[in-house]
């Protein structure tokens, strides 16, 4: 009959392993529990994107259509109070009133170069970085995989260590019983004419 001297310890590695193995087993379950929920955020997330860009692209076409509104009530003003040449000499009727009609039409384009220009730019930006912050929140949410980690060793069989306790039980039994006087007179050991005191 053999005996392993590191069997405790084995068996101790070996729950360890099956531990460590169960945590594992459980953290990719969650971790997989999750994966669902980061699809729906990505597709929440894409049609958040695509109302915004809609709705910029909607509130700059209103600004457009605005634009447009005042220069027809603008040309409808100039035209309603211009008055009528009747053959003067004049070379400048009616130049003042035409000036300030352009002006007005040139702020209105400047106002709607704006709004399809720096300004679409501008907000499409911005909904690409809200866009882009909604989607790194969902990412961090999920974490990052389980790890295994590092492996539970397990501590190598030694049988000799256990013939070799067995045997040094036996002779320390079998020394305790020959000093008890079990096999006879104990016989006097090498040193036993030392006297002390």
């Amino acid at each position: 009959m053999c005996i392993d001297a590191n069997e405790g310890l084995r068996k101790e590695a070996q729950l360890k392993a099956q531990e460590k193995n169960a945590r594992f087993r459980a953290e990719t379950v969650k971790y997989f529990n999750k994966e669902p929920q980061l699809e729906k955020a990505q597709e929440a997330n894409i049609l958040g994107f695509s109302r915004d860009t809609s709705d910029a692209y909607v509130r700059s076409l209103r600004t457009i259509g605005k634009g447009r509104k005042f220069n027809e009530d603008a040309t409808r003003a100039y035209f309603a109070t211009q008055p009528v040449n009747e053959g003067g000499k004049s070379r400048r009727f009616g130049a003042k009133q035409y000036q300030l009609l352009l002006a007005k039409r040139s702020k209105v384009d400047s106002v709607i170069d704006n709004v399809l220009g720096q300004d679409a730019a501008t907000v499409r930006q911005l909904n690409v970085r809200k866009f882009q912050q909604k989607n790194a929140a969902a990412r961090e949410a999920l974490g990052i995989p389980p790890s295994y980690g590092t492996p539970v060793m397990m501590p190598p069989t030694n049988r000799l260590g256990g013939a070799l306790q067995i045997a040094q039980t036996g002779l320390s039994i079998a020394s305790s019983a020959y000093g008890l006087g079990a096999f006879g007179a104990p016989t006097p050991g090498p040193l036993s004419f030392l006297k002390f005191g």
